[in-house]
């Protein structure tokens, strides 16, 4: 009779002897990472940004989303909006340009 031994989906198979002594059967598979053909060096992810903010503001950005519903408007899209209104105010590149590698800001 041959059970079945759970370790981390690998699934090694052993045999039940005598005196419920379990033998191994097939030793467990090994995982090898493989190398990526994209060079991660050149992506960059997304980076996140906790902000706090005051509830009535919470409220009103809540309010705001819900009210804008029809262009599927999240926290993230007005946020973007809002700083690419920023940059531009000060000069700078826009989000898109600055996300595309366009343009860049030097110190």
């Amino acid at each position: 009779m041959a059970k079945r031994k759970a370790s981390l989906g690998l699934g090694a198979v052993f045999e039940e002897k005598e005196e419920n002594e379990i033998t191994e059967v097939a030793p467990p598979m090994q995982l090898k990472p493989t190398a990526s053909k994209v060079n991660t060096t050149k992506l960059k992810k997304k980076q996140s940004i906790p902000i706090y903010v005051d509830p009535l503001l919470h409220e009103a950005l809540h309010v705001l989303v819900f009210s804008e519903r029809h262009k599927k408007t999240t926290f993230q899209t007005l946020f973007i909006e809002a700083l690419d209104l920023l940059l531009e105010q000060r000069g700078l590149p826009s989000v898109a340009e600055l996300s595309s590698g366009e343009k860049t800001i030097n110190l």
